[in-house]
């Protein structure tokens, strides 16, 4: 991911006051720890400018804590045939989430609590208990594609609630602050920084049909996040929810300063259309896309953007005229700095939405114009088509870049494997993993997407596949059954 830092030695930038006095800290204590060189006799030090600040940023923590502690609820999730709490176990190569007991923030006055789906779905009953230790059977719908969920939960009384932010907004280093209930221990706060911005994670889920669940963007934070902590929020330092805590990475079950939130423009999204509808619609464009790789920047003129390494047939990419190659960099006049935020935008606007992608073809601008169509619809399991997923087989083209970077030779031809999908027919093989090429189905050569497609379709279910691969430099045959 390439982006443009301006200078070499930018001039400091501090988004709220706060920060600004923050740092002012350092100064603040340099001068007073630094030991003066023209006087023999040492003076007494006033460490009272640099506590005073401290006592400032101290507050404004207390103020969070306050103001958002009673819009925090618990969640527990029962099985009505036994009543025991629903502690599904933690899941992932070594990436963890918390299960059963949950977290949720209320968004509405009128008791819209906003949380995890995985902490709410598959569940028959759900009780939510309040900072104030009141307690509330929910009414839920959730979405799965984006393991979010709204909680209903009715009284005479206006709830406290609190704002979603602008996660457009937040950068590196901001102030990250986690509430919710780590091992059932109700109103936890903790504090740490946005750590990165753009981390894509599939995680093994065994509770959804496919075996796992795919997050396109999430903050990377180190608050520290444990089990309980899915579905509170994460919060800027003015008290507002720029994301919602959801995976932390762990061997051991615990945090180790790494957790995972979901960014809060896309519960917006998700929450508008549970709110309106119950269903969650998704733009689909029909591309695949990778950033704007070091080497390509310089000879194809551009900084920034998404690079179309595939335009499949049929979609509105192919409609408007999207060509392999392009790089978008606009998208209805909003840059686009990679394939993170084109992935996003397209996926947060409404299917039947006329969008206009500026896109950088030979070096030339070009405006093209394209009609999104629902993703659910495009995405349909069909009889040639759906082949590849029920396999469990994610692919991309093995484009110059990727061989490039996997030190392969320019000449080899195949598909590069992105992932292989927990529980999958592709997953029982534990040789075929990320990164590998497929090469070869039985005898036919498999050079693209399509002819690899179009040769797996033509097996029965219960049909030993014989794939030749490229695994870390060495060729396998690897054996497969169709599903």
């Amino acid at each position: 991911m390439l982006e443009s830092r301006g200078e070499m030695y930018p001039k400091p930038f501090y988004r709220h006051p706060l920060q600004r006095r923050f740092m002012g800290i350092l100064g603040i204590l340099c001068v007073i720890g630094t030991p003066s060189v023209a006087f023999a006799q040492e003076r007494p030090k006033d460490h009272s400018a640099g506590k005073a600040i401290l006592l400032h940023l101290q507050d404004a923590f207390s103020d969070v804590a306050e103001t958002l502690e009673p819009t925090v609820v618990t969640i527990l999730s029962y099985k009505n045939k036994n009543g025991d709490n629903m502690e599904r176990p933690p899941m992932g190569r070594g990436l963890r989430r918390s299960q059963g007991t949950g977290s949720g923030v209320i968004i509405r006055p009128d008791g819209w609590i906003l949380t995890n789906e995985h902490v709410t779905g598959n569940v028959e009953k759900v009780t939510v208990r309040l900072n104030d230790g009141r307690e509330f059977v929910g009414k839920v719908v959730g979405d799965t594609r984006s393991d979010l969920a709204l909680v209903k939960i009715e009284s005479n009384k206006p709830f406290p609630f609190a704002k979603l932010g602008d996660s457009d907004k937040v950068k590196i280093g901001h102030w990250a602050i986690a509430i919710g209930s780590p091992y059932r221990y109700e109103g936890s706060f903790s504090v740490g920084v946005i750590s990165y911005l753009y981390r894509r994670q599939d995680i093994a889920d065994p509770s959804v049909p496919s075996g796992s669940r795919f997050y396109p963007q999430m903050f990377q934070t180190d608050a520290t996040i444990n089990p309980g902590n899915s579905g509170g929020p994460l919060c800027n330092i003015d008290g507002e929810v720029i994301a919602i805590n959801t995976a932390i990475e762990s061997d051991g079950g615990g945090s180790i300063g790494i957790g995972f939130a979901i960014p809060s423009n896309t519960a917006k999204y998700v929450v508008n259309q549970l709110l309106e509808t119950g269903k969650v619609h998704y733009g689909f464009l029909g591309v695949e896309m990778s950033s704007v790789a070091i080497h390509l920047a310089s000879t194809m003129n551009v900084e920034r953007g998404a690079y179309i390494d595939t335009v499949q047939e049929g979609t509105p990419a192919f409609r408007a005229g999207i060509k392999v190659g392009d790089v978008v960099v606009a998208l209805n006049e909003r840059n686009i700095k990679n394939d993170f935020e084109l992935r996003n935008v397209i996926s947060q606007t409404r299917p039947g939405t006329l969008v206009e992608l500026t896109t950088i073809r030979n070096g030339q601008k070009i405006q093209v114009k394209a009609t999104l169509a629902d993703l659910e619809e495009m995405t349909k399991p069909r009889r040639n088509e759906d082949v590849l997923a029920r396999l469990g087989l994610d692919v991309q083209p093995l484009t110059s870049d990727i061989a490039d970077r996997a030190k392969l030779s320019p000449k080899l031809k195949g598909v590069y494997l992105r992932s292989v999908s927990a529980g999958s027919p592709a997953s029982d093989n534990s040789d075929l993993e990320e990164g590998s090429i497929i090469l070869q189905v039985n005898d036919v050569e498999t050079p693209t997407i399509k002819t690899l497609r179009e040769t797996l379709s033509r097996f029965k279910p219960g049909e030993r596949i014989a794939l030749v691969v490229m695994v870390r430099h060495e060729k396998k045959t690897l054996t497969l059954t169709m599903e």
